[in-house]
């Protein structure tokens, strides 16, 4: 029977992502939620034996169908299948690849990225938004604009780190002059991000001098009321929460920051090759997107050539 293989093996599966492939603990999280959703379909499902092309199909069209999720969903939760089943067949569990043969098109519409727009992000960090929107007194928020919601603002637009990223920077990941910070990125993999604002570059210098030498390996950046991690979640409600306190048009998230990190960079005239770098992408593929979304820089340079104007100008 299809689920006999799942339960015992899922966990084997995810601690292999984890320990041998060096899987960030987010990926895992979303590899297990998605071989959950497989489960879940195969309980249903008990004519299903083996996990065998029928059962990838059957998936598919449950997927679409009866759940009628997005493709992005739809193709995450394929490509994890295809991952779970490929390590299957290696220990033994699965004689043949079930997705040999299939022409399955799990491409998702290519969309252009939303980043914060430059007004937007003024407006937050401008704002003198002391509570949240609509709440009774008693129950009110604490400012939502806080130095270190300001902070991680900061630090998303002029790094475009992940918000899991951002929040697991600890002061000594952070150099003395505030200039350069570690990174542990996505796989694990290292990287080094630069801090081009001196205002900012000197609030983090102020943060590490008031915290003592011995503290700073263990010390998180951005901190809670109650001078704990501050998690991704808390900042993204942070961020919900404000953008709506400031009446902007458009949903705040931390990765829409990110978006914003890499537009302004390459509108600034940054090399594609150095936004690769800054951002941890693995393929510059996935950077050149935002060559297409600077149409700010783009109108910019043409009204500034106005080429026509200069031509038309030779005749008055």
């Amino acid at each position: 029977m299809l689920l006999d293989i799942l339960t015992p093996a899922k966990h084997e599966f995810l601690e292999h992502c984890h320990r041998i492939r060096g899987l960030s603990q987010n990926t895992v999280d979303a590899y297990e939620q998605d071989i959950m959703s497989f489960a879940v379909f195969a309980r249903t499902r008990l004519h299903l034996q083996q996990l065998d092309s029928q059962a990838v199909l059957a998936y598919l069209d449950y997927l679409r169908r009866e759940r009628n999720l997005k493709p992005a969903t739809v193709r995450r939760r394929m490509v994890t299948l295809r991952a779970f089943a490929t390590w299957l067949r290696k220990a033994g569990q699965v004689e043949h690849d079930p997705f040999a043969g299939l022409e399955i098109d799990l491409r998702p519409p290519r969309r252009l990225p939303r980043p914060v727009e430059w007004i937007d992000v003024q407006t937050m960090l401008k704002a003198d938004c002391n509570v949240e929107a609509g709440a009774p007194a008693p129950h009110r928020e604490p400012p939502m604009l806080s130095s270190t919601t300001a902070m991680a603002i900061k630090l998303m637009v002029a790094t475009g780190v992940r918000v899991g990223e951002l929040t697991r920077i600890k002061l000594s990941d952070i150099s003395n002059d505030g200039f350069r910070i570690r990174i542990n990125g996505k796989g694990s993999k290292e990287r080094t991000v630069y801090i081009g604002n001196r205002v900012l570059r000197a609030e983090l210098q102020n943060i590490k001098r008031q915290t003592h030498p011995t503290v700073q390996d263990d010390r998180y950046l951005l901190l809670n009321k109650h001078r704990r991690r501050l998690t991704e979640q808390a900042l993204r409600r942070r961020l919900r929460l404000l953008a709506a306190a400031c009446n902007l048009d458009t949903p705040v998230t931390p990765h829409r920051f990110r978006h914003s990190a890499a537009t302004f960079l390459i509108e600034g005239g940054v090399d594609i090759r150095f936004v690769q770098r800054l951002l941890g992408h693995s393929s510059i593929a996935t950077t050149e997107i935002y060559t297409r979304v600077s149409d700010t820089a783009l109108m910019q340079a043409v009204d500034d050539a106005d080429t026509l104007g200069r031509m038309l100008s030779e005749f008055t």
